[in-house]
């Protein structure tokens, strides 16, 4: 079974997820019923999981004082930690590239019964990383969504992100593809883990993406990751939810991506494709989060946060001296980016994100 749903960013996404895995768990259906319309060598080019770039740790810290509410975003402290998973050998990419070392970051919630099938993963978004307590921690917990007294909940971090797995030190790192990032973690479950099959797979926007990934990879009895219980074959992910996502990433969605992508080439600092580790292009990569944050909520959201409203007094509430909520919430987003991502990793995963079409080399 596949549920879909559109949602907001907060308590409307944590509602309709909150009641969709409700659902899903007075479901008795192990089949999976998927609705296209409603979509998923260690060198000088990369950094392995425990290589984390050093020039994270230089980037400057936010000097300003605390920021109201308004200017809260979802995530907590965002850190690499985790278990990490290593590939037995090279991993052949979709592009029929080769990583020679493929690491990913995970962590896991809850205890595994032991049939080892009360399996919950979630898949972060864009920026977000394994440490699922730090951004959806509401749902996560006895008795929630996430429910740790009932389940197994595993959250792995994306090939390509800067939170403790493989990802790219320069942009000769090879291009991975949202199947790519599925397929590693699949193995990651089945082979490290030693997971026999998945109740549901939950993400959104990037997630959602990814869940739609899991059902085309291994939500088919013909999937190669198909088990047999009880003398039958059954699909290793028996159930998925994908919010935000199509099945495909669209022109628009693309066009958003390539603007923000341009910010960052428009830094001086991003130097023709060669900035420096030690002084990366953070401006620019400060305005492509503007963008993205623009992106992530809808003219009526924004409208009901922050309105017309200043913050503090001007002789004329208007022009270049007067301080918009909404603008300065935006430059917080930016400045607050700027202490935990690099350029070169979100130009990647962003590109990774392009990758999306779950028709692709299908039939589709």
């Amino acid at each position: 079974m596949v549920w879909s749903t559109g949602a907001t960013r907060g308590g409307a996404t944590l509602r309709t997820l909150t009641a969709a895995l409700r659902r899903h768990g007075r479901s008795s259906s192990s089949s999976m019923h998927v609705q296209p319309s409603a979509m998923v060598r260690k060198d000088s080019s990369m950094i392995a999981a425990n290589d984390r770039s050093n020039h994270f740790q230089e980037v400057r810290r936010l000097s300003s004082s605390p920021t109201p509410k308004q200017m809260e975003d979802e995530y907590g402290e965002m850190t690499s930690e985790g278990a990490t998973y290593t590939y037995p050998g090279p991993f052949e990419l979709e592009s029929r590239e080769i990583l020679e070392k493929a690491e990913l970051r995970y962590m896991t919630y809850g205890q595994l019964n032991e049939a080892r099938d009360n399996v919950l993963v979630v898949c972060h978004a864009l920026t977000g990383n394994a440490s699922l307590h730090s951004w959806w921690g509401d749902l996560l917990g006895p008795g929630r969504a996430f429910d740790t007294s009932k389940y197994f909940i595993v959250c792995s971090n994306v090939l390509g992100s800067c939170y403790g797995s493989t990802h790219p030190t320069s942009m000769d790192f090879p291009d991975i593809s949202v199947q790519d990032t599925v397929r590693i973690q699949l193995r990651m479950l089945r082979d490290e883990l030693g997971v026999q099959s998945i109740k549901c797979v939950v993400g959104g926007s990037f997630g959602g993406m990814q869940a739609v990934e899991y059902a085309a990879q291994a939500g088919t009895i013909t999937s190669p990751f198909s088990i047999i219980d009880n003398g039958k074959m059954r699909p290793f992910v028996r159930s998925v939810i994908p919010i935000a996502c199509g099945a495909a990433h669209t022109a628009w969605q693309i066009a958003i991506s390539e603007v923000q992508r341009q910010a960052i080439y428009a830094d001086p600092k991003w130097n023709n494709g060669n900035p420096s580790l030690d002084d990366p292009p953070l401006r620019g990569l400060a305005v492509a989060r503007q963008i993205g944050m623009v992106s992530y909520r809808t003219p009526v959201g924004y409208e009901k946060k922050f309105g017309r409203q200043l913050r503090g007094e001007t002789t004329v509430p208007y022009g270049s001296k007067a301080s918009w909520q909404v603008k300065s919430y935006l430059e917080y987003q930016g400045e607050k980016f700027q202490t935990r991502f690099d350029p070169i990793t979100y130009i990647k995963l962003t590109e990774q994100m392009d990758t999306h079409d779950v028709g692709r080399n299908r039939g589709g």
